[in-house]
């Protein structure tokens, strides 16, 4: 009996277990993958399309617990990259299931100017990009209530000592064409960084545009100037933040504001409010302008756990909030 399990309790999760470890040396979904540069056996299921805006194949990754992956890890998998969302806290945890996208973009820059290093090893890292423009509040408000398009991207990278060098102001290839970052998030989703980009004008003089890599012929005397602006831009990043719910209840109305950060109600307008999400859109757009941002959560289950970043841009900085959407009740 104690080699069973001591306890009832012991013995059922041993039968839980054995249960797992029945499906995984069966199912005809288990393929050789590499995980974080290690070859390794894995479980590919598919996703349900309704919940990514359709965008990107999400696959659910099954693997057994001594498997080192989580949120941030590169899986090699039928010749494609992909890059790890979201993990699941199992109630039983007899395995590990992580949420994988599909890596639509290997991202380049230089990491030493003075021996033109490239990151990665030269090999660049992989990311996963979604406009922004289309699917969110990427607006920017000029004159009186004034709305102008502006062509926005949100990419995710692994979280490391490179990627963690990405800094607003740094400039990167996206599909031909340059993106300028304009907020970078390495808290919201432990593991990941999140940078928000504005589109940006190419320059053949700084840039390689074979090599899609910008800023390649960056003077290294510039690319410091560039560093301390961001320095002068994180000291002035302090004097406001965004005011609102960070958790969100199904069917009710929340709204968002700037305040400055002694609690007063700050004089300086909004430009632009965006709302990043990677999964499908949770609220109803009730009212947006300079000053506030007022939204409706979708009266839809399915929204239980999504997290949001609700992001605002005043002059020229961008910070965020991130919110949880919970239950209607409890």
């Amino acid at each position: 009996m104690s080699g069973m399990g001591a306890t009832q309790y012991d013995r059922s999760f041993a039968n839980k277990e054995r249960q797992f470890e029945l499906f995984f040396d069966n199912t005809l979904t288990r393929q050789t993958c590499i995980i974080n540069g290690k070859k390794t056996q894995a479980v590919f299921q598919d996703h349900s399309q309704s919940n990514n805006k359709d965008l990107s194949d999400d696959k659910y990754l099954v693997v057994p617990n001594n498997v080192d992956v989580g949120v941030g890890s590169y899986v090699e998998w039928r010749d494609n990259s992909w890059l790890v969302f979201t993990e699941e806290v199992k109630t039983i945890p007899t395995h590990q299931q992580l949420k994988i996208k599909h890596v639509n973009m290997k991202l380049k820059w230089v990491t030493d100017y003075a021996t033109k290093s490239i990151c990665n090893n030269g090999e660049g890292w992989g990311a996963y990009v979604q406009n922004q423009t289309l699917y969110t509040l990427g607006v920017s408000f000029s004159g009186q209530h004034t709305a102008l398009a502006n062509a926005k991207m949100m990419l995710y990278l692994q979280d490391n000592k490179e990627t963690r060098k990405l800094h607003v102001g740094s400039r990167l290839f996206l599909g031909g064409q340059v993106y300028k970052v304009e907020f970078v998030d390495p808290i919201s989703r432990i593991g990941l960084i999140n940078l928000l980009l504005d589109e940006d004008t190419k320059n053949p003089e700084i840039d390689n545009i074979e090599e899609q890599i910008a800023d390649y012929w960056l003077a290294e005397e510039r690319h410091l100037a560039d560093d301390n602006r961001h320095d002068d831009q994180e000291h002035q990043d302090t004097e406001w933040h965004i005011n609102g719910s960070t958790k969100d209840r199904l069917g009710r109305v929340y709204t968002y504001k700037v305040e400055t950060n002694d609690g007063t109600e700050t004089q300086k307008d909004v430009q632009e409010w965006i709302v990043e999400d990677i999964e499908k859109f949770p609220f109803i757009i009730q009212e947006r302008n300079e000053r506030i941002l007022t939204l409706r959560v979708k009266d839809d289950f399915r929204f239980v756990g999504q997290t949001v970043n609700i992001m605002a841009k005043v002059d020229n900085i961008v910070k965020n909030i991130t919110v949880k959407i919970v239950n209607k009740f409890g």
